[in-house]
């Protein structure tokens, strides 16, 4: 459990490495160079058509600029959402989706590719998560958003760029920068379900060469389910406190030095699942906890029209969940059980990234080249109430590669980007029953044409990217059944980007075909609870033979007046997959893929009523989907509804007032699912279900926002 120590060392570490590395910078520091002050830009509006560089990019290109699909959610738009977790905004993105499972939407699915869960079994994830340049793929509780300029998403495979956990896309959550001048900001709110948020940032410069900016975030809520064996409401809490200290140092005219560091402290409820889909009857309810601290370090040296960056990070983690496997409380029935599932991950990780890159006027051929190295050790203890003893296992992964990126100019209209990477990959796995090595040499590839037609840019690409085998944990399962293939997947593009009507439109519409090869999928069995009617299961991923996932993706905006803006975004997909056998003999043809909706939308209308007033609506859409591939039961289609109304005094000293509702129709929203099996003892555990996780309800709330610089 918890270690008081620890969780201090944790908290402090990171904060005493950037605060000696500050001081010993301080002293090189020899000149004085000029920043922008990105808190200033953060604040940008709705309407705001500013130049936004994309950093998950190798080449860190303009969003116009770059030949591929992906789309960029600016701090304006965070906060008209009330957004306290990445899960706040994944419908305003097409053909992104996640699944729940836990207190947050932790696992991602871009394109219908990425985990729904994980439990023992160790996971290389589908979509890289990062927290700038921090690898927090895997460990989605992190994703709180604190104090970011922006969030982004590139859709398909990015194995070029980020390596073996992003073969179906990365999602990126960037930083405010330190400013050379004063900001300061105070953000209260408070809402239905107890909920309460409080936030503060402070930026300025500490002397001519340095800047810092420090950011602390606490939300706190009851959570809208109700246990009713316990008669409480507040089992399924949120409780969640982030910190952050970002310093950026001049060291002289050509070199600098950026450091971060991180603290979490999430003690989340986690009492979800309930035999009527109603109010919880749990006397054990779960938890979902996150005890985390991380830093990272960014040098950048330019000389004789190159830039060198050497970039390095450490996270270290211990994250706790459990739950109440039998959903019940003892008594409920004579033949009823009780059980207990709990799972502590020790996670620590370092990477090395270095990237020399060419720096030489723009419509000219550029380069860049690079190299990585990642490595990641988890130690995991899992517990259950008919474990005869403790189950341990370690999971330590090693990767090395190198990387490289080409553009080159045709003419003044036409590029040609072509790039790859080969990467190494090591894991070793032990646990009681045995211990295994997967070493692996996997290679992506990219290569894009682009062609500037007016003010639009036209263009098509082919990717191959790349997701590494693994291991399946469960003693239960078969032995030729306890390791997985790599998965291979390409993905050829079409589309345009550009701008109308004088620039007051914009537009962004991606087609894409993907094509899987070896796609993992994951598989599970049911086994019977021993001397009880109830079920357990194991978890198993498998290699189908292919996988298809084909679509489009469109974003729009129109600035229809000065005072009235929209956007709209819109996907569809279909994914599919099959030729494989199941753990319990079925073959699969062609199925579809779960949590991989054929139509997602997005439109938000910002409406400046006066000076001082604004009224912003936005409406996410969603189809059906299936929520899992070991049955047909499928999540509903939903369509909500937020609002907020905004009163500002703008200023020196800027204050804002906002009352806002979220899901203003009360709309049923399934997050996670599972299909019938037995669990009930009052009914001889016969066969019943589903049974569903739901997401937030309807909820009204008050902002005030305080801005001094």
């Amino acid at each position: 459990m918890y270690k008081t120590s620890k969780k201090v060392s944790l908290l402090l570490t990171p904060i005493a490495i950037s605060c000696s590395l500050l001081y010993a910078s301080s002293l090189h520091a020899m000149q004085v160079i000029e920043g922008n002050d990105s808190s200033q830009a953060g604040r940008d509006d709705l309407t705001s058509v500013e130049r936004i560089v994309v950093t998950a990019d190798l080449s860190q290109r303009d969003l116009s600029e770059l030949p591929a699909s992906a789309f960029v959610i600016g701090e304006a738009a965070i906060n008209s959402r009330q957004a306290r977790h990445i899960q706040d905004i994944i419908g305003m993105v097409p053909n992104l989706n996640f699944s729940s499972g836990a207190s947050r939407g932790k696992f991602l699915q871009i394109r219908g590719i990425g985990e729904r869960s994980q439990f023992a079994e160790p996971i290389n994830p589908s979509i890289g998560l990062f927290l700038n340049d921090i690898d927090i793929s895997g460990i989605g509780g992190l994703a709180t958003v604190n104090d970011i300029r922006q969030i982004e998403v590139l859709s398909g495979p990015q194995s070029v760029a980020s390596g073996a956990n992003s073969i179906g896309g990365i999602v990126k959550l960037v930083s405010n920068a330190p400013s050379d001048d004063l900001f300061a900001n105070v953000n209260i709110s408070y809402g239905q379900f107890n909920e309460s948020r409080l936030a503060g940032t402070y930026s300025n410069a500490l002397s001519n060469n340095i800047s810092t900016r420090v950011s602390i975030q606490q939300t706190k809520s009851d959570g809208f389910i109700k246990n009713a064996f316990l008669n409480t409401d507040d089992t399924n809490r949120i409780d969640e406190t982030t910190a952050s200290i970002i310093t950026s140092v001049a060291l002289n005219a050509v070199s600098s030095l950026d450091i971060s560091a991180f603290t979490f402290d999430i003690d989340n409820g986690y009492d979800i699942f309930s035999l009527d889909n109603a109010s919880t009857l749990a006397d054990k309810p779960g938890f979902d906890r996150v005890d985390a601290s991380a830093g990272s370090l960014k040098y950048n040296y330019r000389f004789d029209q190159h830039k060198l960056q050497v970039s390095a990070y450490l996270l270290d983690a211990q994250t706790e969940y459990g739950f109440d496997e039998d959903w019940t409380f003892v008594g409920i029935h004579p033949d009823g059980y009780s059980s207990f599932d709990f799972y502590q991950r020790d996670i620590k990780r370092t990477g090395l990234d270095i990237k020399l890159a060419s720096t030489i006027a723009r419509g000219q051929n550029s380069y860049l080249l690079g190299a990585n190295i990642t490595d990641s050790d988890e130690d995991l203890l899992r517990q259950n109430t008919f474990f005869e003893s403790d189950y341990l296992s370690t999971y330590e992964r090693s990767n090395q590669s190198v990387f490289g990126q080409y553009v080159h100019v045709l003419n003044d209209k036409t590029n040609i980007t072509s790039a790859g990477r080969v990467e190494r990959f090591n894991t070793d796995f032990a646990d009681a029953v045995g211990s295994s090595n997967i070493s692996d040499t996997l290679v992506a590839a990219s290569l894009a044409l682009d062609y500037q037609l007016g003010e639009n840019l036209v263009f098509a690409s082919i990717s191959r990217g790349y997701k590494a085998a693994g291991y399946n944990i469960d003693a239960r399962l078969a032995a030729d059944s306890r390791t997985f293939d790599p998965e291979y997947n390409m993905n050829y593009e079409i589309g345009v980007k550009g701008r109308a009507y004088d620039g007051l439109a914009t537009l962004n519409l991606t087609f894409f075909y993907m094509q899987r090869d070896d796609a993992q999928v994951s598989d599970s069995v049911l086994f019977a609870i021993d001397d009880t009617g109830a079920s357990s299961f194991a978890d198993a991923i498998g290699n189908a033979d292919t996988g298809t996932n084909k679509g489009f993706e469109f974003s729009g905006t129109w600035d229809i007046a000065g005072n009235w803006y929209l956007q709209t975004n819109v996907g569809y997909l279909d994914a599919t997959f099959g030729g494989y056998t199941k753990e319990n003999g079925e073959f699969v043809g062609i199925q579809q893929q779960a949590h991989a909706p054929k139509y997602t939308a997005y439109l938000a209308s910002n409406w400046q009523l006066s000076t001082s007033v604004n009224w912003f609506v936005d409406i996410d859409v969603k189809d059906d989907f299936r929520l899992g591939i070991n049955h047909d039961v499928r999540a509903p289609s939903t369509t909500v509804i937020n609002s907020e109304l905004t009163w500002r005094a703008m200023g020196k000293h800027a204050y804002s007032f906002k009352l806002w509702v979220k899901n203003v129709t009360d709309k049923a929203i399934v997050t996670r699912g599972f299909g019938s099996f037995p669990n009930d003892p009052r009914d001889g555990y016969s066969t019943n279900g589903p049974y569903f996780q739901f997401g937030q309800p309807r909820q009204i709330g008050v902002t005030f926002n305080y801005d001094w610089e």
